[in-house]
């Protein structure tokens, strides 16, 4: 089709375009069986049986290189993948990601760049307490029979959560599942880290394994939100002010109140995003924005998401 691809910036017609590139295909004819040209200006090409022989024999003799471009720039690249949520298994919605992710980052190893495979780690706020609760309630459920409460709908009611809560209570006997506040980060730690087991073992089963584990913890305990937001104040992209209520909530509702936001309409976006919650914390946005400040500061030539 590329006789129809370059007619408008040759102004000429596809047909006329094509005769002129078979008339040039035709001087190699000791492959070309027979050429011909069909409307609205396709050329069609036929090789000669020596052609495919050649071309298969090419690919044998190098069969681990063949299709490596040597000519493009090798770079140094990140590709960020799945990143799921440390709740639980994955599912196919995570699986899409994560197998679009690994081929990239598969086709870029073949080029001769250098790649490196990473997974962000949302082990940080709210969902994490919620999570962590769920496990706990899990531990009590199975250590003195007390029912999981499922009319809390903060809570993630998963059975995968049974094998948590019995794989953290196995190797902890140590631990005295009384008092929650008492151990409740201990016990986020460790809840995180079977879920990370399982999800690691969701993502070996298709044969992908990431070089990075980063967690959303550490950059906030190492004040890197705050350091961005300073970043972006002195660029005069952060300002205060009030936003509408999302897409489907209640206008009703919905309160206006004084943010800390971010300008991401200079970049396109339909509105200004939220960097601190109503308390004080950093918003899920803010994490990701110190975040992907982290990725930059690391020096890679190019920065590939897949996002979800």
């Amino acid at each position: 089709n590329v006789a129809m691809v370059i007619s408008k910036i040759n102004k000429k017609s596809a047909i006329e375009l094509a005769e002129i590139l078979v008339n040039e295909l035709k001087k190699n004819d000791k492959l070309i069986k027979d050429i011909s040209i069909a409307k609205p200006g396709f050329i069609n090409i036929k090789f000669q049986p020596i052609f495919w022989t050649n071309f298969i024999q090419e690919i044998i003799k190098n069969s681990k290189t063949f299709g490596i471009n040597t000519k493009e720039k090798k770079n140094n690249y990140l590709v960020e993948f799945v990143s799921a949520n440390p709740t639980g298994p994955l599912h196919v919605g995570h699986c899409r990601g994560a197998i679009l992710g690994d081929v990239m980052a598969n086709l870029l190893l073949f080029n001769n760049n250098k790649v490196t495979k990473e997974y962000y780690i949302n082990d940080y706020g709210n969902q994490i307490i919620n999570f962590t609760k769920s496990v706990y309630y899990r531990i009590r459920e199975i250590s003195f029979n007390e029912p999981f409460p499922i009319d809390n709908e903060d809570l993630y009611p998963g059975d995968y959560l049974i094998d948590f809560a019995q794989n953290i209570l196995n190797s902890n006997k140590n631990i005295d599942f009384n008092n929650f506040d008492k151990i409740s980060q201990e016990l986020t730690s460790l809840a995180i880290n079977e879920a990370l087991k399982l999800i690691k073992s969701n993502l070996k089963s298709l044969g992908i394994n990431h070089d990075n584990f980063v967690s959303e913890k550490k950059i906030v305990e190492n004040q890197e939100v705050e350091k961005v937001v300073e970043f972006l104040q002195k660029n005069k992209f952060v300002y205060k002010g009030k936003i509408k209520a999302p897409a489907g909530e209640d206008d009703i509702n919905w309160v206006e109140r004084e943010q800390l936001l971010f300008r991401s309409t200079d970049f396109g976006d339909d509105k200004d995003r939220a960097l601190q919650k109503s308390d004080g914390a950093w918003t899920y946005f803010a994490s990701d924005v110190a975040y992907h400040k982290n990725k930059l500061d690391r020096k890679f030539d190019r920065l590939i998401n897949i996002l979800g």
